[in-house]
């Protein structure tokens, strides 16, 4: 398998998108070994780590709420998308080389930060985060995804929905910003 491959990945993202640098390949049952929770779509997050290990995408990549979500302000925003963290394989656990960080290292590094936010990470998976180091999240009960923007607020309740699951996110995600009218 290409690690470095441009194209779909069994039809979870555009065309146009370049995701590179995924970490090794991955079984199902190592995939269970770190989430482990059953949850609304992970069959399809079984499948795309099953192509993809996570990755980088090094030309851009941005999301829409508004594609799933009525926007109360009308205002016109955008959350780009900087990586999708990887599974480790088991001897691979304190490995820290590759270019993106583990789904264990970017809970861990969130859990301390208050009681509400142990709390959130019981029930929410982080796969993804931005450039500017804020986490996309899998809500666990719903299969709802969601975002927490870090400079704005570390409180799980502002917690931003921008899809309704895994598999609608990643067809949303698109490689270009929208342009302004």
């Amino acid at each position: 398998m290409n690690k470095n491959s441009k194209g779909n990945i069994n039809d979870f993202l555009n065309k146009d998108i370049l995701f590179e640098n995924s970490w090794k390949e991955i079984s199902t049952s190592e995939i269970n070994e770190i989430v482990s929770d059953d949850f609304p779509g992970k069959k399809d997050f079984i499948e795309f780590y099953h192509a993809k290990n996570g990755g980088i995408f090094t030309k851009g990549a941005y999301i829409y709420p508004d594609h799933f979500y009525e926007i109360l302000n009308n205002d016109f925003f955008s959350i780009e998308i900087g990586s999708f963290f990887h599974i480790p394989l088991i001897e691979d656990k304190d490995d820290d080389s590759n270019y993106t960080m583990s789904i264990e290292r970017a809970k861990d590094r969130r859990i301390d930060y208050s009681e509400d936010f142990e709390n959130f990470v019981l029930f929410h998976i982080p796969f993804a985060d931005n450039h500017a180091d804020n986490d996309f999240w899998i809500d666990i009960q719903t299969g709802e995804i969601k975002y927490m923007d870090y400079e704005e607020s570390y409180d799980p309740d502002d917690a931003i929905v921008v899809a309704p699951s895994f598999l609608e996110f990643c067809k949303h995600i698109q490689a270009q910003p929208r342009e302004l009218n």
